[in-house]
């Protein structure tokens, strides 16, 4: 399975990844490298079914990396073999109080054709920070208890209005949204994002992977990251 990992440098590709393959303390392995860095493929030793990419430089927005990463979405959506195709992209936002960056609302404008993009918030903990500030400096007879009180609601509402509000907006909208928190604490995950990424391949790309494709590198990553003891049993299964 094929996926473009989009976002800022201080975005958290690197921990949604290292969390996504429990790759923590593995480097990742170069399988090849192109003529530019978005070619480059690499896949972490925990996790051999799973191929990414990394738009690098795709953060400034200009237009000569945004023309790159929709010429690289158009040339895998043309490759002739299934594994060599693009199957997701996964878009990197840190939420804070100034909204979506410039280079993501223009591939949202533009599209990505067939491949489906995952919006991933990540640091929404640090939302909360925003929120609270707001509430110091505007609202000097509350008490820190109310303060606390009313950051929730307050963060979620400058998410929805300067990130969910502006891609409703957008000609191509993500097809799933996922939050993530305390991604640099130990005990957190990316399960969601897991299971959002195989729903998304079973809707958009079982017609063209077969159910085995799909399935076998699935059950490598699930049995890899969450049942090491039984791996070598789902493994065999899916070689039969």
């Amino acid at each position: 399975i094929r996926i473009l990992v989009i976002g800022n440098a201080n975005a958290g590709k690197t921990t949604i990844l290292e969390k996504v393959c429990h790759a923590r303390g593995h480097e990742p392995v170069y399988l090849n490298r192109g003529n530019h860095e978005i070619e480059h493929q690499f896949q972490y030793p925990t996790a051999h079914g799973f191929v990414f990419h990394d738009s690098c430089g795709f953060e400034a927005g200009g237009a000569v990396e945004l023309q790159k990463v929709k010429n690289f979405i158009e040339k895998k959506a043309k490759a002739v073999q299934l594994k060599d195709r693009l199957h997701a992209i996964w878009c990197a936002e840190i939420p804070n109080d100034r909204g979506m960056a410039s280079a993501e609302m223009s591939l949202f404008e533009s599209g990505t054709g067939n491949v489906p993009v995952i919006a991933i918030f990540t640091k929404m903990d640090a939302l909360d920070q925003v929120a609270r500030n707001q509430l110091m400096w505007n609202n000097d007879n509350l008490s820190p208890e109310e303060i606390e009180k009313q950051v929730p609601d307050l963060a979620e509402e400058i998410f929805q209005k300067k990130y969910l509000g502006r891609l409703d907006e957008v000609n191509h909208k993500p097809r799933y949204v996922v939050r993530l928190r305390d991604m640099n604490k130990e005990g957190t995950n990316c399960d969601e994002l897991i299971a959002i990424t195989s729903q998304t391949l079973d809707r958009d790309t079982k017609t063209v992977l077969s159910a085995r494709d799909v399935t076998g590198s699935i059950l490598r990553l699930i049995a890899t990251c969450f049942f090491p003891l039984v791996s070598i049993f789902l493994l065999f299964y899916i070689i039969i």
